[in-house]
């Protein structure tokens, strides 16, 4: 399973990643030009990898976690 972060202080409001994911990012509601993060299960593995690469500010980190907790 992925975990995704946004580092909102790095995050330039570009939002390459809403592009690429739109099911998973979306702009914020009251924060001009800052995405939040929905559901990242909504899209495969590659996608969401994607979606952060495509940030110009590396703002999005993708990590691994173990799902047997």
């Amino acid at each position: 399973m992925l975990k995704v972060t946004i580092d909102r202080r790095r995050c330039i409001g570009a939002g390459n990643c809403i592009y690429v994911a739109p099911t998973v990012f979306r702009w914020r509601e009251g924060d001009l030009l800052k995405p939040e993060l929905l559901d990242p299960s909504t899209v495969e593995d590659d996608v969401l990898r994607e979606a952060a690469a495509s940030c110009p500010t590396n703002a999005i980190e993708i990590d691994e976690v173990d799902e047997t907790g």
